[in-house]
């Protein structure tokens, strides 16, 4: 949801915090201050949790890719002298928890978007790169194997990935492309036909400003298999948010689906090469408009039943459970009802998050992570037996980071993120 989880004072580290002063330009990128002196104590704490930190097997121009998105799609955003001003009205309706407001307006959710999406995008996309073995469990398409190349059927059923996402927006979007494309590549590498094809394609992303893109924006030509979308993975993405992100997502899909914009003086070869980041058959993105605490449970089926699939909470299960435990849970319980076997929820959130709810006249607080384990792995007893659970956890991290590269370029400054992450698959 749109005001779900978008925002917090546990956000993560800042790469160039913002300034009350313009934003400064410098080429392709920005200009960073130089970084304060670290600690003892924080050289420690790093090197003690180093093995936390996210290093996901995500080539760096696929990553700048991914921000190049952002910046393509709203270049009008980006270059407003408002844009500073802009930003930190939405920042302050966000610290006040003041949502409506914050996702009320379509310049408020375009500002929102270039500002905080990006560093979402990059970690979700290297979250699910990290899950790819659990991924393949539910779609073939996550097979980086081509079928033809398989032995037996285990690659016969083409079709698309089905994943719904609540509460997302802007990031999601972004992220599962960017997934999408990953696999593509991949996917291509593995057949043998043209690895160097396959490696040259990605090293002609724009890893430079608008003014450069004419030269580097050709990431798709005929040899990368894109042209014949029946042999692609294939995303079915839904989003359910309660704020108005339509508008957001078509822009940002179309920026996916259609060629990118090449300077006037760009040469005919480039113009030749350039095509669209991914088919608009493989990546199909549905929006509804909805407050998932009060959907009912033939709703939730129709989003997120009828096969296995991806649902996901992403940075958006914390807001829940602040608005109110008991409804949350509800909706857990509906979601379980609703699903199929074999799908898999993604939980992503703040480290460290807590609810809080009174208990007869006490006021107890308690960990996202207890409360959602709570929902969905207790056992009931019933006449003196014991139900079995009917989700089982895969995969928990109760913090860990995702850093994003020193060489990425992008107009406005990044933050590194600090998260949780639990999987779950429906028995």
């Amino acid at each position: 949801m749109g005001k779900n989880g978008r925002f917090g004072k546990g956000y993560g580290a800042i790469v160039g915090k913002d300034t009350k002063s313009p934003l400064r330009w410098k080429g392709p990128g920005f200009s960073k201050k130089a970084e304060p002196a670290k600690s003892k104590r924080a050289i420690q704490d790093e090197e003690t949790n180093s093995s936390a930190i996210s290093e996901a097997a995500l080539p760096v121009e696929l990553q700048q890719l991914l921000l190049n998105i952002y910046r393509d799609t709203f270049p009008g955003v980006l270059a407003s002298d408002t844009l500073q001003a802009l930003l930190q009205e939405v920042k302050k309706a966000l610290y006040e928890r003041d949502f409506t407001k914050a996702f009320g307006k379509e310049e408020f959710l375009e500002a929102y978007s270039i500002r905080w999406s990006p560093s979402r995008t990059l970690c979700y996309q290297s979250i699910l790169v990290d899950l790819l073995e659990h991924l393949t469990e539910i779609s073939p398409v996550c097979r980086i194997t081509p079928p033809e190349l398989e032995d037996g059927s285990a690659g016969d059923d083409a079709s698309p990935m089905g994943v719904t996402c609540f509460g997302g927006g802007a990031a999601e979007v972004v992220a599962f492309g960017g997934f999408l494309r990953y696999l593509q590549d991949t996917m291509l590498r593995s057949t043998g036909e043209d690895v160097l094809a396959a490696s040259e394609g990605l090293d002609k992303l724009s890893l430079q400003g608008k003014g450069q893109q004419n030269d580097l924006n050709q990431q798709s030509s005929p040899e990368h298999g894109l042209s014949n979308p029946d042999r692609s993975p294939g995303i079915d993405l839904c989003l359910v948010d309660t704020a108005q992100w339509q508008g957001v997502v078509r822009k940002l899909h179309d920026s996916f689906t259609t060629p990118p914009p090449l300077s006037k003086y760009a040469s005919s070869s480039a113009k030749e090469a350039n095509e669209a980041l991914t088919a608009n058959t493989n990546f199909k993105v549905t929006f509804r408009q909805d407050n998932v605490l009060g959907m009912s449970g033939s709703e939730l089926v129709d989003v997120a039943g009828g096969r296995p699939m991806l649902v996901t909470l992403l940075f958006t299960l914390n807001e829940l459970y602040t608005s109110s435990i008991g409804k949350t849970t509800a909706f857990l319980l509906n979601l379980t009802a609703a699903v199929t076997s074999g799908s898999l929820l993604l939980v992503v959130d703040s480290p460290g998050s807590y609810s809080e709810t009174t208990v007869g006249t006490e006021a107890k607080r308690y960990p996202m992570y207890w409360l959602l384990d709570h929902t969905l792995l207790e056992t009931q007893k019933s006449r003196g037996s014991e139900s079995v659970p009917e989700w089982v956890k895969l995969v928990s991290e109760d913090s860990k980071w995702f850093r994003i590269p020193e060489s990425i370029r992008y107009p406005i400054p990044l933050e590194n993120m600090r998260y949780q992450m639990h999987l779950y698959r429906r028995v």
